[in-house]
């Protein structure tokens, strides 16, 4: 389970690279935003289904 809240937390990284002095912006902010939710939708999903 905790694997996938490092899974949104790195997304969330992602998504904050670019602000930070990073190339390729738009890429980074929707790779970041894609790896997000999927990091925090599985972490929902598996702690309603335990």
């Amino acid at each position: 389970m905790w694997q996938a809240w490092i899974n949104g937390i790195l997304g969330l990284w992602v998504i904050v690279i670019p602000f930070v002095g990073a190339t390729s912006t738009t890429t980074l902010v929707i790779t970041g935003i894609i790896i997000a939710i999927l990091g925090f939708w599985a972490a929902a999903s598996k702690k309603s289904a335990a």
